[in-house]
């Protein structure tokens, strides 16, 4: 982490775990586990990709089988290591301690839980599902994750604008699979990581919202999204920005749609602001142009340790916004056969305000 002293560090930890046990108090068990990476990594620093972490009222405990023993005691915080035997015995490992530390009601992930590990636990214990319980957790950034993704998003920002040049001197010779290429050759340049395979779409592939780069080579007058992002040290960003490099007319009668929607979207988020109430501001503002219908997707997502991340800013979502979410406003318009657009911007949800965490020119 950046800048953060070892003391900080457990202090980071204590507190994370200590959200997860008034949860196991509210809930009325005995201990809590998951066997998601990121979740175990959040919760102990294991950044290995097998294990199972248990939380109880007094003890930590990872399970982990030989492959990651070393690493899980180098990296894990405030945890008691167990190794199994292997990597298929994690789950009689945990039943064993489990028992000897007498829990008898144990809170499990449920949208995680397989249906044969359910069956084994149900054998033995009172099982209380949680959905979400970490990553509603997660959804809260620290100071210091907020500083992770601020870094991304500097590296993404500085990619941006040498791939906005790059377009700019190469109209009618790069393709969007090169493009894509150099964004991702460029992030690695700056010390990130791929955050997602980029998307780099012209012309009418604009109006594919998920589009994978093909040997399509940019014209003058194409419609061009960009949707990119890198992470630092395991923490993500993410932003769009929609080009047209000569004169199009209804490129830019859709930008200045989309451009509208996007900054009254966030001029209404607030701390409290149920989640689908912004997205319903974004359609609010297509229905004025009789364009909603070409919208087709939510208006934008948490970011952190993942991509897509708690809160979810969609019509179905019953999620609230908090101070310390960030999150992605990304609302977007989609015509076949003519382009899309979307304006994608990273925010911090402050007390009183919002904070954007990206900066580029829109």
């Amino acid at each position: 982490m950046l800048k953060t002293t070892e003391n900080k560090i457990n202090e980071i930890y204590n507190k994370r775990i200590q959200k997860v046990k008034e949860q196991l108090n509210i809930l009325g068990a005995d201990a809590f586990i998951t066997n998601n990476r990121l979740n175990f990594y959040y919760l102990s620093n294991f950044s290995g990709s097998t294990g199972i972490l248990v939380i109880t009222n007094d003890e930590n405990y990872l399970i982990v089988d030989g492959r990651y023993t070393l690493r899980a005691k180098n990296e894990a915080i405030n945890t008691n290591i167990i190794e199994a035997n292997d990597k298929t015995k994690l789950s009689s490992s945990l039943i064993k301690l489990l028992k000897e530390l007498n829990i008898t009601k144990l809170a499990v992930e449920a949208h995680n839980l397989t249906l044969s590990n359910y069956l084994i636990y149900k054998e033995h214990f009172k099982i209380i599902p949680t959905y979400f319980l970490v990553e509603n957790i997660r959804a809260i950034k620290e100071e210091n994750e907020i500083q992770l993704i601020k870094k991304a998003m500097e590296i993404t920002e500085i990619v941006l604008k040498e791939t906005e040049e790059l377009l700019k001197n190469n109209i009618s010779r790069v393709k969007e699979s090169e493009v894509s290429f150099y964004i991702k050759q460029r992030i690695n340049d700056l010390g990130g990581g791929l955050a997602f395979e980029p998307i780099v779409a012209f012309g009418s592939n604009t109006a594919f919202p998920h589009y994978t780069p093909k040997d399509t080579i940019l014209k003058e007058n194409d419609f061009v999204i960009i949707d990119m992002g890198a992470t630092y040290l395991g923490y993500h960003s993410d932003i769009t920005r929609s080009f047209c490099f000569g004169n199009n007319p209804k490129f830019k009668e859709l930008y200045n749609i989309v451009l509208e929607a996007q900054l009254e979207s966030i001029k209404s988020i607030r701390v409290g602001l149920p989640a689908k109430e912004a997205f319903n501001k974004a359609v609010e503002i297509f229905k004025k142009y009789q364009l909603e219908n070409y919208f087709t997707h939510g208006l934008g997502h948490g970011v952190g340790l993942e991509i897509h991340e708690l809160p979810s800013l969609s019509f179905a979502s019953n999620n609230y916004l908090n101070v310390g979410n960030i999150i992605t406003i990304e609302p977007g318009i989609y015509v076949e056969n003519i382009g899309g657009i979307r304006i994608e911007d990273l925010i911090l949800i402050t007390e009183n305000s919002i904070e954007l965490i990206s900066s580029y020119p829109k």
